[in-house]
């Protein structure tokens, strides 16, 4: 999902007109309930302040367009926000470019000129640059532990559309997210912090339905076509991507900890490195690598 408007108080996200000129969101847009008199409050503010980006709909009025959809104290239309299919998605900005499948980078030798990265196939392809754009990977790894980053766990639950439902939704956030993928709905996720079991729970699927219903109290009990969970990685404190190479490195980059702003910032950034590279000073001052010995 793509949520121009993400915060609590629903506040742009950072440099998100930036980000959206490179995504070409198509029409149509999300809608964000408003949990509480003060956060509707909130809302009717920042959609005011920022009426290209967000539309705000009272109450009555969301009743009438949404009727399928609890918000007792109304809602903001974030005007360019979507849902979409992120292997769809991925697929398309890869194009042409050669991509191996099936095997992972498990190490890498950094020369004067070069750079050899070891494959888990045990093919070695050497390059003028290395850019790890991976997520939990960069906290286990021993060469990238020291980045200060933050593991976070949610889980995820394809549903079977319930019958109850209108033909057609449109992308919610707030007590959790919903997309519509047709004869199927997606809902998520949870943000866990900490955890026992790295696969999908029980107790996961109940909390991300229950959130779920909050928004469309007609959801009942629906049929639970599929359950994952994948950990995805953020830098405490600042909440923006951390971009750069490793502090000991010259030719080892990495572009990682997008949390859940994954496919609102990645192109916008990502069209940006070759720049980076040529011009450290380029990265965003937030964007720039931390370690954990930075922040002791």
């Amino acid at each position: 999902m793509v949520n121009p408007m993400m915060s609590r108080k629903g506040r742009p996200v950072w440099q998100v007109r930036e980000a959206l000129q490179q995504l070409n969101p198509p029409p149509g847009g999300l809608l964000r309930p408003a949990r509480t008199q003060e956060q509707a409050d909130y809302f009717l503010d920042s959609a005011t302040k920022n009426a290209d980006l967000a539309e705000w709909i009272g109450p009555t009025d969301a009743l009438e367009r949404y009727p399928y959809l609890a918000a007792p104290y109304g809602l903001i239309l974030a005007k360019h926000g979507f849902g979409t299919n992120m292997g769809d998605l991925c697929r398309e900005w890869i194009g042409n470019v050669p991509v191996m499948e099936s095997c992972s980078v498990e190490d890498w030798t950094e020369h004067a000129k070069y750079v050899s990265v070891h494959l888990s196939n045990g093919e070695t392809v050497d390059c003028t640059r290395l850019l790890l754009a991976t997520g939990l990977d960069l906290v286990h790894h021993p060469k990238t532990s020291h980045l200060y980053l933050h593991p976070i766990k949610g889980q995820r639950l394809q549903i079977r559309r319930p019958a109850s439902l209108p033909p057609e939704i449109m992308p919610l956030s707030g007590f959790g997210y919903v997309v519509d993928e047709g004869d199927t709905l997606g809902i998520g996720s949870t943000f866990e912090h900490s955890w026992t079991e790295s696969g999908p729970t029980e107790a996961g699927a109940q909390e991300i339905l229950n959130h779920a219903r909050t928004m469309l109290p007609d959801l009942g009990d629906p049929d639970i076509v599929t359950h994952t969970a994948s950990i995805r990685v953020t830098v405490p404190g600042t909440r923006l991507p951390m971009i750069g190479p490793l502090p000991e490195s010259d030719r080892v980059w990495f572009f990682t900890g997008l949390g859940s702003k994954g496919i609102l910032m990645s192109a916008y950034l990502g069209s940006r490195i070759p720049d980076f590279f040529n011009d450290l000073e380029a990265i965003p001052a937030g964007c720039r690598v931390a370690t954990r010995k930075d922040k002791a």
